[in-house]
């Protein structure tokens, strides 16, 4: 994976809701975390989106779980959050 750096909440949020209308992915609320990120087929992911700006290694670690669930690609993931 290329260098992600800090994101703004905002900015992901945006890129998160875009997931969401195009994919097979379910935002919900619970937990420790702001939000939950729910696959149809495999678990959910907590990102903690609560906070104003989310560690670049928190992102890497999302987007990893993206392309691992074959939700999206590196390449759509990187240019959404620029």
């Amino acid at each position: 994976m290329s260098g992600f750096g800090d994101v703004k909440s905002k900015k992901l949020k945006n890129v998160i809701k875009w997931l969401s209308s195009k994919t097979e992915i379910r935002v919900s609320k619970g937990g420790r975390h702001n939000i939950k990120i729910k696959h149809i087929y495999d678990g959910a992911y907590p990102l903690p989106i609560s906070h104003s700006t989310i560690d670049k290694h928190v992102v890497k670690h999302f987007a990893d779980w993206l392309i691992q669930n074959n939700v999206c690609t590196e390449e759509e993931f990187s240019a959404r959050l620029r």
